[in-house]
């Protein structure tokens, strides 16, 4: 791992957003189909699911109130940073919603 404190911050948000649009994707696929029976979860894995998608969208918006910090020694990656970490949350939002039955 890198020794400069910021770059770990920027690599560390990047990683946790790939792993958001990850699992976005995945809850995507496995999506059933219009009219399907789905048999629903048991009532612990539906609270770990929600509580590990929580955690994730709460470390992208951490990661987003810290991307002024992150990117002061390197202004020219706050805009694709930014980008990522966005994408990010509109995919853990997503995921958070498909838990909540929202979506």
């Amino acid at each position: 791992m890198a020794t400069d404190p910021s770059r770990q911050e920027r690599t560390r948000a990047l990683l946790t957003s790939l792993a958001a649009v990850f699992i976005a994707g995945m809850e995507w696929a496995n999506s059933p189909a219009p009219g399907d029976f789905v048999e629903p979860d048991p009532v612990w894995y539906a609270n770990f699911t929600i509580a590990l998608h929580g955690l994730f969208l709460l470390f992208l918006l951490f990661n987003l109130a810290r991307l002024n910090a992150m990117t002061a020694d390197k202004p020219g990656l706050r805009l694709p940073i930014l980008a990522a970490i966005l994408v990010g949350v509109a995919s853990a939002a997503y995921v958070v919603g498909r838990d909540f039955g929202m979506i």
